[in-house]
């Protein structure tokens, strides 16, 4: 009689090829664009000064925010909050807030609830990104996981149509056919010319690396592009369209060895990734956010230090990213953390921006681009404790 296989090397050969499955490339599109804005003047808002403000702590630690923009012209604020990062209490809270007032917050997913949604054993929650399709619907991808801790994650896919009070849809992507874990995702998708979305994402199990998932118009995984890496781990990746074909990504360094913000670009729509030369810019293993403005400049919030999640900064590039000046510094304190910055810009030209601060709460500022072309080395932060 043949020996039965250990249960530990057959758990071994199933995560190996688990492994091996996050090498496999799905069929690429053909003929992606994006969807891509000549640039224009901003209608008002040129120079507006900043103005800054704490959402609401239900929780004692708060982290990773996203923030967009409604139809309505209100934000939409979400972020991941609990006792701690990776606790089973920690859910999804949302704020909506309008000219500098905040006019409702609220939990709008906890792990139990989503749980139920997608019929799997859901341990956390985290990374919330928010969003509003072609319809006028709330979106958010959001990370949650099963076992372990995030090497152990998924994406989930919500949609709601009542501004993310509620969620009406809720599916998990699968981005890989084996055990489809450790799939992340951080930062705002781009629209595409046919109606489907781009999702930047990024994997952690064994080798880290970042991807750009192509979505269906059902909100499905059509594709997943793995972005060229430079030596060491590379996660998180901001996408800003420059063209309805080109593309840049920026993402965050999880090597000591490289400890600057990499670089990656696209001139088919996505459909392939090319590593440019890493900026010049510090990274302290730290998520960046990216947006291009309505005037076509590229807008780079990060922690453009050695070590330590201390200062955010602000730089900009009239070049398509090509070379970046510094801009405001929005927070400097060695002992703090202000982290996890996300932007948006709305219909009226105003800059808002979201952060983490010091893992207790999240920050809101917003300004206008003439407050942020001043020169950044002589301007004062607008953070401070609130």
């Amino acid at each position: 009689m043949r020996a039965l296989i250990p249960f530990r090397v057959l758990a071994v050969i199933i995560f190996v090829l688990a492994w091996l499955a996050a090498f496999i490339q799905a069929p690429r599109p053909t003929d992606v664009r994006f969807v891509f804005m000549p640039p224009r003047a901003s209608p008002t808002a040129e120079s507006l000064h900043s103005a800054s403000m704490d959402l609401p702590r239900p929780t004692p630690s708060a982290h990773a925010s996203s923030v967009t923009t409604l139809p309505d012209g209100a934000l939409l604020v979400a972020w991941f909050a609990g006792a701690r990062e990776g606790a089973s209490d920690v859910g999804i809270e949302m704020a909506r807030v309008r000219a500098g007032t905040v006019e409702a917050t609220w939990t709008s997913l906890t792990r139990e609830q989503l749980q139920g949604m997608v019929q799997r054993v859901i341990r956390s929650l985290g990374n919330p990104v928010v969003w509003v399709d072609a319809q006028g619907l709330v979106n958010m991808h959001v990370v949650s996981v099963s076992y372990g801790g995030w090497s152990g994650s998924a994406i989930n896919h919500l949609v709601s149509s009542d501004g993310g009070v509620t969620w009406q849809s809720a599916r998990r992507l699968v981005v890989s056919p084996f055990f489809n874990l450790s799939t992340l995702v951080r930062t705002q998708p781009v629209a595409m010319a046919n109606g489907t979305w781009g999702l930047p994402a990024y994997h952690e199990f064994i080798e880290k690396h970042a991807l750009f998932l192509h979505l269906r118009a059902d909100g499905a995984v059509g594709s997943a592009e793995r972005m060229q890496k430079y030596e060491g781990g590379w996660l998180q990746p901001a996408v800003a369209a420059l063209s309805p074909r080109a593309a840049i990504a920026l993402l965050r360094s999880a090597s000591r060895s490289t400890p600057f913000i990499g670089v990656n670009r696209s001139t088919d729509g996505g459909a392939t990734w090319s590593m440019q030369a890493a900026l010049d810019i510090p990274n302290p293993d730290a998520s960046v956010a990216l947006l291009r403005l309505c005037d076509g400049t590229l807008l780079l919030a990060a922690n453009p230090t050695r070590g330590g999640r201390g200062t955010l900064q602000l730089f900009t590039s009239d070049d398509d990213g090509t070379t970046w000046a510094s801009s405001r510094v929005i927070e400097r304190d060695d002992s703090g953390e202000f982290s996890y910055p996300c932007l948006a810009e709305s219909a009226d030209g105003v800059i808002h921006l979201t952060y983490t601060w010091r893992r207790q709460g999240i920050r809101l500022c917003s300004f206008g681009r003439g407050w942020l072309r001043d020169d950044g080395s002589t301007a004062p932060a607008i953070g401070g404790a609130p």
